[in-house]
């Protein structure tokens, strides 16, 4: 998955409060996760992630999107409506 869709599409299911979450929601690599997920929290997209043996974790309670998640979010309907697509495409598949 391209970097920029799937920081988008983390950033989405934290703003819904679609947690937790690991690398096999979004069927990429541990390292590509975890490099979206610092890039969200060191851009400060997002907030109130944990690390464990040096890994970000997306607990239920928790993670949140910032104003500047959320105004990233609104200001990237390109990538929402690619994301909108690929979970269409994912539930017809299950």
């Amino acid at each position: 998955m391209d970097k920029n869709k799937l920081r988008y599409a983390i950033l989405k299911e934290i703003s819904e409060g679609n947690t937790p979450l690991t690398e096999q929601d979004f069927e990429v690599s541990e390292n590509e996760f975890d490099e979206a997920v610092r890039f969200l929290t060191r851009e400060k997209y997002a907030e109130g992630i944990y690390y464990a043996d040096d890994r970000p974790v997306l607990n239920k309670i928790g993670p949140i999107a910032t104003e500047k998640g959320e105004r990233y979010l609104s200001e990237n309907s390109t990538l929402s409506k690619a994301y909108k697509g690929l979970k269409e495409i994912k539930s017809w598949i299950k």
